[in-house]
């Protein structure tokens, strides 16, 4: 009995070891509490042998064209800038995730900014803007 306790602490300590390599080591008496290696399951070894299955790899959803589908965000800082600006506004393509943002001072800059953000862009890309995804969407109302 205290052979096998004796076994399973040389079997945490050198790494999970197998017992067949364990042995090996007790009959040249590098392990000198070990005579006889009998290593009950041990988790540990079990959950190291098992085998992940991975995530279904699947290309993101974006769309096809430019200006397809536009995602919009208003953000507030915390700490103005040097101009006053406490919030920002940002436009995101879906299409090719190209980032544009702009500072405002107060909330109620957002729809202008959108009205020339808008002109801008189609006219830079001769295409037009077909959908607008707002979160949470209160900026632009009113």
């Amino acid at each position: 009995m205290a052979s096998n306790i004796a076994g399973e602490l040389w079997h945490k300590r050198l790494c999970h070891m197998s017992q067949k390599e364990m042995r090996k080591l007790a009959e040249d008496n590098l392990i000198p509490e070990v005579k006889n290696v009998q290593l009950e399951k041990c988790t540990d070894c079990l959950a190291g042998k098992q085998n992940r299955t991975s995530f279904q790899a699947r290309p993101p959803m974006r769309r096809k064209a430019l200006l397809e589908l536009v995602h919009t965000d208003v953000c507030q800082v915390d700490t103005k800038s040097h101009v006053g600006s406490q919030y920002f506004v940002t436009f995101i393509d879906d299409h090719n995730q190209k980032l544009w943002a702009s500072p405002l001072k107060t909330k109620d800059q957002v729809l202008s900014v959108f009205k020339e953000f808008h002109t801008r862009l189609e006219r830079e890309t001769g295409r037009k803007l077909r959908a607008v995804r707002v979160y949470n969407g209160g900026e632009y109302r009113g």
